[in-house]
């Protein structure tokens, strides 16, 4: 499986978010022309054309541009693991408040511990999830999501609750996907791993 870069992503989200009725060629071109240049925007259209991701339906007064339903299936999983992990932030914020007020250290850590655990089982969770509902767009878009959930609180978590893989673990395992489930496989999974 190849990642959507970044601009195909931007391009069809945009269409796609206009839902069923998609998205008018020129309001394309006049919101994103801004970020890309014309002809980019054109061959980028083209192959997501031909890749069956949108459809195109030109009447007497203008094109349209319609994502195919696999597009818009996929934002409805992205849009909702997008929506529990803010819903999540939002529950540490409140837990974190509560825990400054525990007395006990240990009952402290324990409280910390737990909500690293529920944010690690949220994210695996959601990639799994998403990985059923058009990966190419979605993994991508969560990833970027979780690295910024991962830079602002999951990385001072994690040491907490994870026991640490060695080098060598790491690339046994790493070894293991590559065999069993593919090189690409094991691609995939050693990007995500240095991400999260």
């Amino acid at each position: 499986m190849d990642f959507l870069d970044k601009k195909k992503r931007l391009v069809l989200i945009a269409i796609a978010q206009k839902g069923t009725s998609g998205l008018a060629y020129d309001e394309l071109l006049s919101t994103l022309t801004v970020l890309m240049t014309k002809n980019t925007l054109q061959s980028i259209i083209e192959d997501l054309y031909f890749s069956g991701f949108i459809n195109i339906i030109k009447d007497s007064d203008e094109i349209r541009l319609i994502a195919s339903k696999k597009v818009r299936s996929g934002l409805v999983a992205l849009d909702f693991q997008r929506y529990k992990l803010l819903k999540f932030l939002e529950e540490v914020k409140k837990k974190s408040e509560e825990i400054a007020k525990l007395q006990d250290k240990n009952s402290q850590m324990e409280e910390i511990k737990k909500i690293g655990k529920e944010g690690l089982e949220l994210i695996s969770s959601g990639l799994l999830t998403l990985y059923k509902e058009f990966p190419e767009l979605t993994i991508p878009e969560y990833v970027e999501i979780v690295e910024v959930i991962n830079n602002d609180v999951l990385v001072k978590l994690t040491p907490l609750i994870t026991q640490q893989m060695t080098e060598d673990d790491l690339k046994q395992f790493l070894n293991l996907t590559s065999k069993y489930l593919g090189e690409k496989e094991a691609e995939v999974l050693s990007e995500a791993l240095k991400r999260v």
